[in-house]
């Protein structure tokens, strides 16, 4: 099963997957001290889901639209919006300390994913339809 990160209360689409609570709570000053290597793993993570949406930042409607919320990232193990890193870079999220130690654990570098494990999350995780 595919561990979710980042899909707060107040973004859509959810995808169905489990809340991560509200994003205003996630909000903090300063991020991690490695906070841009965490940025760059999750800007590295492989597509799995691509839209032409875009949105409005749920933090400041005064802000540009945000291209392609609907798209989904992964590592294999954790999925993630495409807009994640923009939050936080923008907001300093918290993320879930087991994701961040994950994160650290692969040295930043976020692993290739098979063809054979994005079919399988996109199908069983995401209720994806493919060949049918």
């Amino acid at each position: 099963m595919i561990r979710p990160v980042g899909f707060f209360s107040e973004l859509s689409p959810g995808w169905g997957m489990t809340e991560t609570g509200s994003i205003k709570d996630a909000v903090r000053a300063s991020g991690e001290p490695d906070e841009n290597r965490i940025l760059e793993y999750l800007r590295r993570g492989t597509g799995i889901w691509s839209e032409m949406s875009a949105g409005p930042d749920v933090l400041d409607h005064g802000a540009p639209l945000l291209p392609g919320i609907g798209s989904l990232f992964t590592d294999g193990t954790w999925i993630w919006r495409e807009d994640l890193p923009y939050y936080v870079t923008k907001y300093h999220l918290s993320l879930p300390d087991d994701f961040v130690e994950h994160i650290r654990a692969l040295s930043y570098e976020a692993p290739p994913v098979s063809e054979s494990r994005l079919i399988e999350i996109a199908t069983q995780d995401l209720g994806i339809g493919i060949g049918r």
